[in-house]
């Protein structure tokens, strides 16, 4: 049975992941963006009622 021993270029590689997931997990705890889809910020206006229907 063959053992895996890690290179320095391993450790580099491995060191360079763990900071991108740090970074990565920083913005996720960060809030959403406000991209205003889906807010409303005025309500519709009622629909007028035709005089001649009815």
């Amino acid at each position: 049975m063959r053992v895996h021993r890690p290179t320095p270029v391993d450790d580099d590689q491995t060191e360079y992941m763990r900071q991108h997931v740090r970074e990565c997990r920083e913005l996720l705890k960060q809030p959403l963006p406000d991209t205003f889809l889906g807010r409303k910020t005025m309500d519709v206006p009622p629909k007028e009622e035709d005089a001649d229907a009815g």
